[in-house]
C-alpha cells in the first residue's frame, strides 16, 4: 500500500512517570513500517524526565504531538488524548510497553481487507532481559479470523486470543463518539471496551503477537493492594448486566470471566485491615466455582482454580504465590 493511500492513524500515549522506558516505547512507535500516524503524547503531569523526552521526540519528527496536563490518571490522558486525535483509526499504547514494527500495519490491513470496524492482535508478557519474538507482516486471508461482536464476547470472556484491554486494538475513531474511560477509576478498561465492541458490525483477530506487555514491579496492575482495586469488581457487576441484558447466552462465559477476576483482586490483598473485601471475594469465589468447574469451555486454568479453592484461601494462595514465582 502506497504510504499516501493510508489514512491517519493516531497513537495515543498516556505518560506519567516511566522515563527509564519512555524512549523505548516512542521509538517502537516511531519505526512502524505503517508511517501516516498522529503520535500524540500526553505527558499527565510527569515529575520526572517524561515530559522532556516527549519534547524532545516532537523536535525530531513532526508526527509526534505532545500534550502537557496536569495530574488526571490514566483514564483522564486517555481522555485527552481521544478529545485532540484527528486521525480515522485509533490505538492506544502504554508508556511503559511497545510494539512491533508491523504492530499497525498488521491491525490496519486486517481492518481494512475485512472491512471491519475493530482490529485486536494478541500480546505477549514481556520482562527485563527476555529474548523479543521476531514478528513478520500477516498473511490476511490465511492470519485473521473475522467474528461477530457476539462470537468476540465469547471468545473475550474465555480469554481465548481476545482481552478486554484498551491496547492492542485499532478502532475507528468513531466509536469514541460517545465513549470515554471513566476519570478516577482503575481498571478503567474493563466499562469501557464492550462498549466499543457492541457498536462494531464485525471484528477482525490476529494471532500475531505485535504488542509487548511490559511487566514490572511498581506499575499499577501490580502494585500494593488498595481499595481502588475493587474498582475491577464494581466494573464487571456492570458488565455482567451489560452480558445478562444482550447476549443471556453468553452468562455461562461471564462467570468465567468473573471468576479470574475476583481471584486475581482477592489475592493482591496481604494487608489484614482489608478483611471485609477479603471475606466478600471469597464469597464470591465459593459462589462461581462450580459453575466455572462445570463448564468445559472454560481455560484449564480457570477450572484448576476452581478445584484448589475446594482446598481453602490458604491453598488457593499458596498456589497462586508459587505461580507468580
Amino acid at each position: 500500500m502506497k504510504e499516501l493511500e493510508q489514512p491517519l492513524i493516531s497513537v495515543i500515549v498516556p505518560i506519567y512517570n516511566v522515563e527509564q522506558y519512555l524512549p523505548r516505547c516512542i521509538e517502537s512507535i516511531l519505526n512502524q513500517t505503517y508511517k501516516n500516524l498522529e503520535i500524540i503524547l500526553v505527558d499527565d503531569g510527569a515529575t520526572d524526565r517524561c515530559g522532556s523526552i516527549c519534547d524532545a521526540y516532537k523536535e525530531k519528527d513532526c508526527r509526534v504531538k505532545v500534550i502537557h496536563k496536569p495530574n488526571g490518571g490514566l483514564s483522564d490522558a486517555r481522555n485527552t488524548g481521544l478529545d485532540q486525535m484527528t486521525g480515522e483509526y485509533v490505538t492506544c499504547i502504554d508508556s511503559d510497553d511497545f510494539v512491533s514494527p508491523y504492530f499497525v500495519a498488521n491491525l490496519w490491513s486486517a481492518l481494512e481487507e475485512k472491512q471491519c470496524d475493530i482490529a485486536s492482535s494478541w500480546f505477549i508478557e514481556y520482562h527485563d532481559g527476555q529474548i523479543i519474538p521476531t514478528s513478520k507482516i500477516i498473511d490476511v486471508q490465511e492470519e485473521v479470523e473475522v467474528l461477530a461482536k457476539n462470537k468476540y464476547f465469547e471468545r473475550l470472556l474465555y480469554q481465548d486470543g481476545v482481552e478486554i484491554s484498551a491496547w492492542g486494538k485499532l478502532y475507528k475513531s468513531s466509536l469514541y463518539r460517545n465513549v470515554r474511560y471513566p476519570v478516577g477509576k482503575l481498571y478503567e478498561d474493563i466499562p469501557t471496551t464492550y462498549r466499543l465492541i457492541e457498536q462494531a458490525k464485525k471484528i477482525a483477530v490476529i494471532s500475531n503477537i505485535d504488542y509487548y506487555y511490559f511487566q514490572r514491579e511498581n506499575s499499577i496492575a501490580r502494585a500494593k493492594f488498595s481499595i481502588r482495586k475493587m474498582d475491577a469488581i464494581y466494573h464487571m457487576h456492570i458488565f455482567g448486566n451489560f452480558i445478562q441484558e444482550n447476549y443471556p447466552e453468553l452468562v455461562d462465559a461471564f462467570k468465567c470471566r468473573y471468576f479470574n477476576t475476583v481471584c486475581n483482586i482477592l489475592f493482591q490483598i496481604n494487608d489484614s485491615s482489608f478483611q471485609q473485601q477479603k471475606t466478600l471475594l471469597w464469597n464470591e469465589i465459593k459462589k462461581y466455582r462450580f459453575d466455572v468447574l462445570e463448564n468445559k469451555h472454560a481455560r484449564k486454568k480457570t477450572r484448576i482454580a476452581a478445584i484448589i479453592s475446594y482446598g481453602g484461601q490458604y491453598l488457593m494462595r499458596r498456589v497462586y504465590d508459587w505461580n507468580k514465582r
